[in-house]
């Protein structure tokens, strides 16, 4: 009883924060619910055009953002890239992409594992990210909070075991929904996700993030800031971004990001931005002189080369950061 009555408490501070309006529900109709479980649920709607943003719960400074930005066949299968961006108040921002699809058939969904994560060489398998659909106090091991540089999530690698909870019913803007309450148990960290609707809120010890504003398939929810990639002028750290597209086919833009002042107090960087195979062989130089600071843009077109994962590496006197890419025909 303590437990829920903690819980209760918690749904009231989300919903005084959200702007969403989303009521808990003590119950539906039997008959309701024969009709609703004839149908597939959507715990992970992937369309192009979807965006969720979150606020932490202790300071409007920090928010995320997710967008869908465009789908792709990869392995014959067809995917949905994610762009997750994060800003704090340093002010400073990650990103996180992924590449996410839905099994219709096991209502599992999956991401790819384009950096590799259980270190098994393959960057074009899939692994998985939530399985809602199993019973109450069942657990599955999840990827979702593995991957490494560049990403928000990146705190503890490798994959977690995730035990599922409670089951409610809520009512989203008028619409009728169950949904599921999770437990990444190392971390210590639990998601209520909604069917129709994806992740509603994240608990973690501090801060908690709350879903304010969501647009799926069209449809409005609460509100939403309109969140754009930060000027240079606003980063503080050296930075190489993801690039974009990802995978590509030929080429792709590696973006990166150079501070006012490196470790020796002036605004020039002996730069080298270079791309390499799998194995370690250089494949190019994209980059090997001294540059001023700003953000700098270079394309790199894999014309030629045999599909497959590369690797660029942004190489200063202080610093060195590589990230992976694929290049798919």
């Amino acid at each position: 009883m303590k437990t829920l009555l903690i819980f209760l408490v918690l749904l009231i501070n989300v919903f005084c924060i959200a702007q969403i309006n989303i009521i808990v529900l003590n119950d539906v109709p039997d008959s309701f619910k024969q009709k609703y479980f004839s149908h597939k649920r959507d715990y992970n709607p992937l369309h192009i055009g979807n965006v969720w943003q979150y606020y932490f719960d202790d300071s409007p400074q920090f928010y995320a953002t997710t967008k869908v930005v465009k789908d792709s066949i990869i392995n014959g299968r067809k995917y949905y890239k994610k762009i997750t961006l994060q800003v704090d108040f340093r002010p400073q921002t990650s990103n996180f992409i992924s590449w996410e699809r839905n099994d219709t058939l096991s209502g599992v969904s999956f991401m790819l594992d384009f950096q590799d994560v259980n270190e098994n060489g393959d960057s074009l398998e899939e692994l998985p990210i939530d399985s809602l659909e199993l019973p109450f106090y069942t657990r599955y091991s999840t990827y979702k909070y593995s991957f490494y540089e560049g990403s928000f999530y990146a705190f503890y690698p490798g994959p977690k075991t995730t035990l599922i909870l409670d089951t409610l019913w809520l009512s989203i803007e008028g619409d009728t929904v169950v949904s599921r309450y999770q437990q990444i148990e190392p971390l210590f960290w639990g998601e209520d996700i909604a069917d129709k609707i994806g992740m509603w809120s994240f608990w973690q010890e501090s801060p908690s993030r709350i879903l304010t504003g969501a647009i799926i398939n069209g449809k409005q929810y609460g509100t939403i800031v309109n969140v754009d990639l930060p000027n240079s002028t606003t980063q503080v750290e050296l930075n190489l971004f993801n690039n974009y597209p990802n995978p590509f086919n030929p080429s792709t833009t590696l973006n990166f990001f150079l501070p006012d002042k490196n470790q020796h107090g002036n605004s020039y960087y002996d730069v080298k931005l270079i791309v390499y195979d799998v194995l370690g062989r250089l494949v190019t130089t994209l980059i090997d002189e001294y540059k001023p600071s700003g953000k700098y843009s270079v394309v790199f077109n894999a014309k030629g080369l045999t599909s497959g994962v590369y690797y660029y590496s942004l190489i200063t006197d202080s610093k060195t950061i590589t990230k992976p890419m694929i290049f798919i025909k």
